[in-house]
């Protein structure tokens, strides 16, 4: 019964409807039944590059164009929208190649918005839509490309190569105090945004040891006053990678630090036999940065044993205040007013001192007949360089 009503008043309201639609004179008062579905429709997008690397050290002022182009593989396509996140311009319509301008860092999607639009009776209309999404979004890097922009503390250490896309940090001398080498650049612009850094480095040792290479630590990256990361001990000569995420990230500077090996240090090695200082012995000491070591390197080759000297005697000295404390040993244990070291003419010796809270605790001494390590300055074995490359920043 009730069925019945239902399909009675549906038929009279399309015959009534019918009958409005085709009797009346005015166009404007026609009306048309619109539906939008969801299409299926085959397209690409298609862009010149999708990793672009820029240099420009402040986000937000670069000007990267990019050319995309839409293929169809689907015939009757009536409308084509284009949609350009943080591009500009952000959509345009009705064509199949177009070029985008971005200014920022970070990586871009892009949309294609197909229809197709289809009248199967008199007054109804529907529109198919299908949206298609690039398969790779557009990604701008930054990449180092000018070391030499870098501002440092010590500009003859900081050797930029030819190509100028390594740089290499030399260390030719002993440095005076432990300071270390200081390299920056500032960024700027990048809102508060997801960083991810990738840098490739080296360590290269001067005359390393086998199984001797020193774990202090060699080189440092920060961000601002946050320390990326550190190297201390590395296999010789050979490039890593090193990657790293930090968040929230605006205005920004990138310093790289490298500590020096050993640095001249504060304490004196004093030579005497038969109660007379040896003055035309120079005993050089130098602190291991971060080691809790010190060395020096003895020359006794050309000492005169013809006053039937059969050994010198050594002491640990340092000034503070003035005031001069020594150091002696008591089986190879370093103590304050302790015996002197006994040192042999007539070779050539490498002393260490190891330390703890700054004294000195223990030692041993090297002679060059029995010992593969170096016994002078020239050939020391903490010498080493560190090189850089292959700097990315990318937003993510």
């Amino acid at each position: 019964m009730n069925l019945k009503k239902k399909s009675y008043h549906l038929f009279f309201f399309g015959f009534m409807l019918s009958f409005f639609l085709k009797c009346t004179s005015d166009p404007s008062a026609l009306e048309y039944f619109r539906s939008e579905r969801n299409g299926d429709f085959k397209a690409r997008i298609v862009v010149d590059s999708t990793n672009i690397y820029r240099n420009n050290r402040n986000n937000g002022q670069l000007s990267v164009d990019i050319e995309y182009k839409a293929v169809l593989l689907d015939s009757d396509i009536d409308s084509i929208e284009w949609v350009f996140p943080d591009g500009n311009p952000e959509n345009i319509k009705e064509t199949l190649s177009t070029s985008v301008n971005y200014s920022n860092y970070g990586r871009f999607n892009s949309m294609l918005i197909l229809t197709k639009v289809d009248t199967i009776y008199p007054n109804n209309i529907y529109s198919f839509k299908d949206t298609i999404e690039i398969s790779r979004p557009v990604e701008i890097s930054y990449k180092e490309a000018n070391w030499s922009s870098f501002v440092t503390n010590d500009s003859d250490n900081w050797v930029v190569l030819p190509n100028n896309q390594n740089v290499i940090i030399r260390e030719n001398k002993i440095f005076e105090t432990d300071t270390p080498f200081e390299a920056s650049a500032s960024f700027k612009g990048f809102e508060n945004k997801k960083l991810k850094f990738s840098i490739d480095y080296k360590l290269t040792y001067k005359n390393p040891l086998t199984n001797n290479i020193t774990q202090n630590t060699k080189i440092e990256v920060l961000i601002d006053n946050l320390k990326a990361f550190g190297v201390s001990g590395v296999s010789n000569d050979k490039y890593f990678t090193q990657e790293f995420v930090i968040d929230n990230l605006s205005d920004f500077d990138f310093i790289i630090k490298k500590y020096p090996s050993i640095s001249l240090s504060n304490w004196q090695l004093s030579l005497t036999a038969s109660s007379t200082t040896l003055s035309d012995v120079d005993v050089k000491l130098y602190d291991l940065v971060n080691q809790d070591k010190i060395i020096g390197y003895i020359n006794l080759d050309q000492a005169s044993t013809s006053t039937e000297t059969t050994s010198y005697e050594a002491l640990l000295n340092t000034t503070i205040n003035g005031t001069k404390y020594s150091f002696g040993s008591n089986n190879q244990n370093i103590i304050l007013d302790g015996d002197p070291i006994l040192i042999n003419p007539g070779s050539n010796y490498k002393i260490i001192f190891n330390t703890e809270d700054s004294l000195p605790s223990s030692y041993e001494i090297l002679n060059e007949n029995f010992s593969s390590i170096p016994i002078n300055i020239e050939n020391n074995e903490y010498y080493l360089d560190a090189t850089f490359k292959k700097l990315f920043i990318s937003v993510e």
